[in-house]
């Protein structure tokens, strides 16, 4: 009997504990099934208006002129350096053409320009004398033609009374040596006239040569005066008084403040459409700020050349207005208008995803959407709009301009309120 209750006892147990989970699985009560519902995110939304719009881009220009020479020390044949003697200006005043800016030691230039006209003096003496020699020489030949004439009559006679044996042989001789030592003088003033046209030749081309001479000294003792090339503003002074400088040596440098231009970046993306504007002979204004005053420059040209490293092209700005307000180097922020755009349309910055994507509204999701990038504008009140163009944007289209961190195609959101009128 104790063994029949060892065999059944665990399965009793074992029935009973079934017959009960059986028991509380069909009592327990049905649970409804949790429906999660999608989150919808809060945006805002403008409405798509296109129009023709000019497009405004924003630069950033350095201001150069093209007339910025640098003032070095000038050659000087006398002395491998010189001493700067003054200083009559300052860095940021303003010069007038040909006045005196620095003056170097001048003594052995001075020195240099007298010996060379007394060289001179020298030289224009000797060519008076030999016009003077000539004509002497000349007078002369006819007296002495004339003395030959003479001395050959004197000659025949000798002969006659020597064949009459009134005369000796010895006289005979003499009188020929006479006529003989008279055309060799004669021969030789010959020579001498002949040859007056080469010496007076010979005299010019050193005065020509003195002449030179002389007005190199002057030019290299006005070189003692550094001067102003043009009405412009003192840049730098690289000098003070007492200085020595060498043949070459920088000095001061001076600009034009009258051809002062502004050198901007233009983005590579915008390259197009700038030089297509100047093709055309569009004129590209623009404008910046300069402690509350207005200055007006104009697009003028574009580099000739791009850097491998730069994102554009650089364009060169002649100022058209407010001239005074700048100075060399100053960096500037520019506002460039465009030429005007058809079927744009003017968005916030936040509505812009990237570089060229957006979304649309629609049935209550967001819808991506590339867009062109045509540019930007500065509304009358002082705020930024970009441009941009699509064939997928139709009037009253919505334009979701809340920037999601997770904004994707697809993304369930709804409207917070309609910005109609913005």
């Amino acid at each position: 009997m104790k063994t029949i209750l060892k065999f059944l006892l665990p399965l009793l147990i074992l029935a009973i504990g079934f017959g009960g989970f059986r028991y509380m699985q069909k009592t327990k009560p049905k649970n409804e099934p949790i429906k999660i519902e999608e989150q919808a995110y809060v945006v805002t939304i403008v409405p798509v208006i296109p129009t023709a719009l000019s497009p405004t881009l924003t630069l950033y220009g350095r201001v150069e002129s093209h007339r910025w020479p640098t003032l070095r020390t000038p050659t000087l044949s006398l002395s491998a350096n010189v001493e700067v003697i003054k200083v009559a200006v300052l860095e940021g005043e303003k010069v007038k053409k040909a006045s005196v800016l620095i003056r170097l030691e001048d003594s052995d230039s001075k020195l240099n320009l007298k010996q060379r006209e007394a060289d001179l003096v020298d030289i224009g003496a000797q060519i008076e004398l030999e016009k003077r020699r000539h004509a002497n020489n000349l007078t002369a030949l006819t007296h002495e033609e004339t003395l030959l004439s003479l001395t050959r009559k004197s000659l025949e006679r000798r002969r006659r009374l020597k064949k009459q044996r009134l005369s000796s042989q010895s006289s005979l001789e003499e009188a020929q040596q006479a006529v003989e030592r008279q055309m060799l003088t004669i021969t030789n003033r010959r020579l001498d006239i002949q040859s007056h046209k080469a010496r007076l030749a010979q005299l010019q081309a050193k005065r020509t040569r003195a002449l030179a001479m002389r007005e190199l000294a002057r030019l290299e003792l006005a070189r003692t005066q550094i001067k102003a090339p043009f009405t412009g503003i003192i840049a730098k002074v690289a000098v003070a008084v007492g200085d020595r400088v060498r043949s070459g040596d920088a000095l001061l440098s001076v600009y034009d403040n009258t051809t002062l231009e502004v050198r901007a970046q233009i983005p590579s993306r915008y390259q197009g459409t700038v030089l297509d504007a100047l093709a055309a002979g569009y004129q590209l204004k623009a404008h910046t700020q300069l402690n509350k005053k207005t200055i007006r420059l104009q697009l003028d040209r574009v580099s000739g050349q791009i850097n491998p490293d730069s994102g554009g092209i650089e364009g060169i700005f002649r100022v058209k207005k407010g001239t005074h307000l700048l100075r060399l180097g100053q960096f500037l922020t520019l506002t460039m208008s465009l030429p005007r755009q058809a079927r744009v349309v003017a968005l916030p910055f936040e509505a812009v995803y990237g570089t060229n994507r957006i979304y649309k509204l629609k049935d209550g999701r967001m819808k991506r959407l590339t867009v062109e990038r045509v540019g930007e504008q500065v509304t009358a009140d002082g705020k930024s709009h970009i441009l941009v163009r699509s064939s997928k944007l139709q009037q009253g289209d919505q334009v979701i301009i809340t920037q999601l961190p997770n904004a994707m195609e697809g993304l369930k959101v709804r409207l917070a309120f309609k910005n109609e009128g913005k």
